[in-house]
């Protein structure tokens, strides 16, 4: 079995308005407090953080943990090995933004072991980034895929769709700009509004607009449509790839894998023989983690977490594997899965393929995967 380590880091330079994830802005981080609570941490999480457990693959996420700099990111990543040895032998991930990719801050990350970056770019276009309230430009962008590029590392990039002003052709070129710098992975998201972000404030006071679904959509079928012509593999709903550059540790979620995330927000899975999981969410907030709130806990009996599994087992488009599903989930059977699925096989959203081993989203309805998984989940 394949688990997965997540590291949350909560610090960025700026809130982008359309952000609700876990961070603090405004200071400079404070690294060795932070370090100390993920020593805390695990020391609490006993033998679900045991060294002697094998973590597969290494996320590190924020928040822009990216802006602990080179030398707070080696330090970090010197914790991780300390307290994990061996920790992502099959992929060590750290989200970067793009104004902190020069060589100094991607070579400490290559000399630490890692060998992939998650850069969100969202768009090259100026006007857009401007839109998006983030602190990079087009050119940063692509100054720091080439650099990436020069230290060996893989590349994983995120666009945003649906930003006010976008066509089709900007779009097109954003594409066409990521993959020219290297990037063997592209996500695709729609711009999504939560009501906690500083996005909806904008709009009521007339400096942003709430993103058409309409609009987006077009723009999600371009720019898959663009990706797919340019060799790679739309193999999950948000996740493009060329051969062999799938993002490993988002897969594990994917396949029903364990994870432990530590850092405030971190979440975490574990699943019992029966198929059955309990899930864990660290205290939102750095003080509030700091200071031990209590995580918020909730467990999934067997047949719920089969009902959960099949939704997120649908995410790739290459298909659920069944014999797999039904190992992880042995208190549902395959007529089970058949009568789960009937409502969305007859709308023409989900199929059977190569003999019934694979449950799959039908090519093209991937647009539709919310929808199908609020049936699934119903």
């Amino acid at each position: 079995m394949s688990r997965g380590l997540y590291i949350h880091v909560p610090f960025c330079a700026r809130a982008c308005p359309y952000c609700d994830f876990d961070f603090v802005v405004g200071r400079a981080p404070d690294l060795d407090g932070y370090l100390e609570g993920l020593s805390r941490e695990a020391d609490q999480r006993g033998e679900e953080a045991a060294s002697g457990r094998r973590f597969a693959t290494v996320y590190v996420g924020g928040g822009t943990p990216s802006s602990l700099g080179a030398a707070g990111l080696s330090a970090l990543m010197r914790w991780i090995e300390r307290r994990f040895p061996g920790a992502g032998g099959d992929e060590i991930t750290v989200e970067v933004n793009p104004e902190h990719a020069d060589m100094r801050l991607l070579g400490a990350l290559a000399a630490a072991g890692v060998g992939r970056i998650s850069m969100g770019i969202q768009t090259f276009e100026d006007a857009g980034l401007r839109e998006l309230g983030r602190a990079h430009s087009g050119a940063e962008a692509a100054v720091g895929l080439q650099t990436a590029r020069t230290q060996g590392l893989r590349v994983s990039s995120d666009l945003i769709v649906g930003w006010r002003g976008q066509t089709p052709t900007s779009l097109r070129d954003d594409v066409a700009r990521a993959i020219d710098g290297g990037a063997e992975h592209v996500s695709v998201y729609a711009l999504t509004i939560e009501e906690r972000s500083a996005w909806p404030k904008l709009v009521r006071r007339g400096l942003r607009v709430l993103p058409d679904d309409d609009h987006q959509a077009e723009l999600l079928v371009v720019a898959e449509e663009a990706l797919t012509a340019a060799g790679f593999t739309h193999y999950e709903v948000a996740s493009y790839a060329l051969g062999g550059a799938q993002a490993r540790h988002n897969m594990l979620y994917w396949t029903w894998q364990e994870y432990l995330g530590l850092g405030p927000s971190g979440s975490s899975a574990r699943y019992a023989r029966d198929g059955s999981v309990r899930r864990r969410t660290n205290a939102r907030g750095l003080a509030a983690w700091a200071a031990g709130a209590p995580p918020e806990e909730v467990a999934l009996g067997p047949v719920e977490a089969a009902i959960e599994g099949l939704w997120v087992g649908l995410r790739r488009l290459t298909g659920l594997e069944v014999e797999d599903f039904l190992a992880r989930f042995p208190a549902v059977d395959r007529g089970w899965i058949e009568r789960r699925s009937a409502s969305q096989r007859a709308r023409g959203n989900l199929e059977w393929a190569e003999q019934g081993r694979l449950l799959r989203v039908v090519a093209g309805r991937w647009l539709w995967h919310d929808s199908i998984g609020a049936d699934l989940l119903g």
